[in-house]
């Protein structure tokens, strides 16, 4: 059964856990051949039928690029138990880089089905070399350094502000906080987070005080105050992202809710 654009509930329903010691990586996906990481579930192929380029260039944003160059047939072949994914369907824009989404789960998904049940051709998705962190960022967005896992969904916060990126420092940091860094990223909310110790070269965001509330849908790049300071901390903020399927059109961000205004209301309050 096909979820159409409006339908915020899903037959299928994801269950949102904990990476594990063996390193499973949550609602990550493939390139060759396409497939997505449904947590628990474990990996689902995409059939190449069943998709067009606005998914592929949504597969590479969660891979931390700008675009997909290619969308082919997959020389890989599946094995008799897998289960497949016979459609997705993300939105199309004009201005693809500034509004698509960047997380596959905030597209419409169908239903998983046994392979026996449908012809399915695996896909193989090429990706430019442009990362999205590097490519025209706007101020208040924000990157996951993956410095242990190759997991997009988990990394070491880096915000863009005052033409340069920087880490978040755990000053005034709260669960409300990794909320909204998940939110903004195409997340639902934040699984857990913690700290690491940063090399004493890297500068981070120092914040007395978050505007963003208890419960609220806010972006990260809405709840930074009108005066932050850059300087130098102790324990840089890492977290986990988490998706809830059923409270993707209520709870998850994009881009295009999160840098409407840029964080315009920021003003730099430079502390050496």
């Amino acid at each position: 059964m096909f979820l159409n654009v409006l339908i915020v509930t899903s037959i299928f329903i994801y269950t949102v856990c904990s990476a594990s010691d063996e390193g499973d990586r949550l609602w990550d996906v493939t390139l060759d051949p396409l497939q997505l990481n449904y947590d628990a579930e474990g990996w689902m192929t995409i059939c190449h039928d069943g998709i067009n380029l606005d998914v592929a260039h949504v597969v590479c944003r969660q891979k931390g690029f700008t675009n997909a160059t290619s969308l082919e047939i997959s020389n890989f072949r599946l094995s008799v138990s897998d289960f497949v994914i016979t459609k997705v369907v993300c939105p199309s824009t004009s201005n693809y880089f500034l509004y698509g989404e960047t997380n596959i789960m905030r597209c419409n998904i169908a239903d998983p089905v046994k392979k026996e049940q449908e012809a399915c051709s695996l896909a193989k998705i090429s990706c430019n070399t442009d990362t999205i962190k590097k490519t025209d960022p706007y101020k208040g967005q924000l990157y996951l350094d993956r410095t242990e896992t190759e997991s997009p969904a988990d990394g070491v916060v880096e915000v863009f502000l005052d033409n340069d990126w920087y880490h978040v420092c755990k000053t005034s940091f709260t669960d409300t906080v990794a909320n909204s860094i998940c939110r903004q990223y195409g997340y639902t909310g934040s699984d857990s987070w913690t700290t690491v110790e940063p090399a004493s070269s890297v500068k981070g965001v120092l914040v007395t005080e978050y505007s963003c509330k208890t419960s609220s849908f806010e972006c990260f790049s809405h709840c930074i105050p009108s005066t932050y300071s850059i300087d130098s901390c102790e324990d840089h903020v890492t977290l986990t992202c988490s998706f809830d399927v059923t409270e993707k059109y209520i709870t998850s961000g994009s881009r295009s809710q999160c840098a409407l205004d840029e964080c315009s209301q920021c003003e730099k309050s430079l502390q050496n």
